[in-house]
């Protein structure tokens, strides 16, 4: 899975190049230990490596991985080339990039998580109720395609209801406002060109006394309109462009008479009061189009509001016969759970007995309905919660997890250790990696090892030390493989016995 490694500048590690191909002819599965001294770095060198794939923060200036994963990167909007490799450069902050493209570390280690399980002590996300309960499905073959959409629907259903359920608390104060507003432009009535036309008149009002005096005083031009004419024709001149201009003044004169009478009989009060109206509401709205899309919009509310009741009916309706239908399909997949946790409980037991470690007991817990039908897996140990046990029986049962479910993987993957075989005796030490081995069939194992048998299991064996302050690591041959394992054993005096003791390890594997 992992085929090459690069970090520059990590830590107390000046430059680090590890390979990984070529485990028994297969690139993709293996058993990779590091072993050495307390302190030269071996917790670092594993941390470097997941910091490439964003799982932990980046020490090294440079890091990079040569993966080989089938992974459709599309997906993540990144163009799939030849090979999968993931790079960080460090300087002020870190920069990740798939395939030479920038990502975020969010997306990195997303797309880390397809070929990545990471196993630590401070997350024991295998042990999760999803988690557990995926794994019951495979043994059960439960599929929750159908039963998911559907409470999907559900879910969303439940979100309207809860709206609806906050748009009713203040349903009474926003339906009041609403009627205010509507009956307040409803009581002006307001209507387009109104404004406009009620100008033109405020203004004419404002000039008719002149108007009148006006008209009086220039009547008595037609006192001497006979007079003009007799003239015109002692003159000699045409007269009657002169008869065009009086009995077009006759006819503004009469016109300006009608609108006098009919200004006469307007309300000046009546029309000020309006104009002061119609500003309000220009004032507040801009146009009478917009104070009228405006009292549109809040009748709509109003009508929204007072069907709310008959909306919440429907809804809660819905959902009644829904939660009933995901009810009784929920049923049907815990019956099936229940035989396929038997199953899960006899292989996880296979495997707790090869750790030597005492049978497990699983059952299912019904609990509300949730995405996952209504059971929880509960695991004991000695009728006591995993939760309680020891760090070593815990690490072994998550071992013993991993391995019941091998066969259900659909893809292989890397594994990364934390402190898998520390404080364990020689035989529960040798259990584990029995089944490291086993699993090995279907990883790549990385796996710092404190114990000569899980080392001796081995398909690469990396060196970590330390020299002048500076952390090395190195791939050991056959030789120095029984010499760091006798160390394992002796301490830094090798003894004969311990020698010995490493080359039968080797020998039986």
């Amino acid at each position: 899975m992992i085929e090459r490694i690069y970090l520059k500048n990590h830590l107390s590690f000046d430059e680090v190049e590890l390979v990984f191909g070529e485990v028994e002819l297969n690139l993709s599965k293996g058993l990779m230990i590091f072993t050495g001294p307390s302190g030269a770095g071996k917790s670092v060198l594993i941390q470097g490596i997941l910091s490439i794939f964003a799982y932990f923060d980046v020490s090294a200036s440079l890091a990079e991985a040569l993966v080989n994963a089938d992974i459709f990167l599309d997906d993540y909007g990144i163009e799939a080339d030849d090979e999968l490799i993931f790079k960080v450069i460090k300087k002020e902050k870190a920069r990740y990039f798939i395939n030479n493209q920038a990502v975020s570390k969010k997306i990195a280690k997303k797309i880390a998580d397809n070929f990545i399980d990471y196993l630590s002590l401070r997350n024991a996300e295998e042990f999760s109720k999803e988690n557990l309960l995926k794994i019951v499905d495979k043994f059960s073959d439960v599929r929750l395609d159908e039963f998911g959409l559907k409470f999907e629907k559900y879910k969303k259903l439940k979100k309207e209801l809860e709206e609806i359920e906050k748009k009713e608390q203040k349903s009474q104060e926003l339906k009041e406002f609403l009627e205010y507003e509507i009956s307040k432009i409803e009581a002006i009535n307001p209507k387009n060109g109104e404004f406009e036309e009620l100008m033109k008149i405020k203004k004419s009002l404002s000039k008719i006394e002149k108007i009148k005096k006006l008209s009086l005083e220039i009547g008595l031009i037609f006192d001497y309109e006979s007079k003009v004419n007799e003239f015109l024709q002692l003159v000699d001149v045409d007269g009657s462009f002169f008869v065009e201009a009086m009995n077009e003044l006759r006819g503004h004169i009469e016109e300006s008479g009608d609108m006098i009478n009919h200004l006469e009989e307007v309300d000046i009060e009546e029309v000020l009061d309006r104009l002061e109206q119609l500003q309000g509401l220009l004032k507040r709205f801009g146009s009478v189009d917009e104070c009228l899309s405006y009292l549109n919009d809040k009748k709509k509310e109003l009508l929204l509001l007072e069907n709310i009741v008959f909306e919440k009916k429907n809804l809660k309706d819905e959902i009644v016969k829904l939660e009933k239908e995901l009810d009784y399909m929920a049923d049907i997949i815990s019956q099936k759970r229940k035989n396929g946790i038997k199953l899960f409980e006899e292989n996880l037991n296979y495997f707790l007995q090869k750790l030597y470690m005492p049978d497990a007991v699983l059952y299912l817990k019904n609990v509300s309905l949730n995405e996952w039908g209504k059971d929880e897996v509960v695991i004991q140990i000695n009728q006591t919660d995993i939760n309680s046990i020891s760090t070593g029986e815990f690490n072994r049962l998550r071992l013993a997890l991993l391995a019941s479910k091998i066969e259900f993987e659909d893809s292989e993957k890397a594994l990364f250790l934390d402190e898998i075989d520390a404080n364990l005796s020689g035989e529960e030490s040798m259990s584990v990696a029995e089944v490291l081995e086993f699993l090995a069939k279907k990883y790549q194992i990385f796996a710092i090892s404190h114990q000569p048998q899980l080392t001796s299991k081995a398909n690469k064996h990396f060196f970590v030390g330390k020299k002048d302050g500076k952390s090395f690591v190195r791939e050991l041959n056959f030789d120095e493989r029984i010499q760091e394992i006798a160390r394992i054993i002796s301490g830094k005096e090798l003894k004969k016995e311990a020698i010995e003791y490493a080359k039968q390890l080797l020998k039986d594997k």
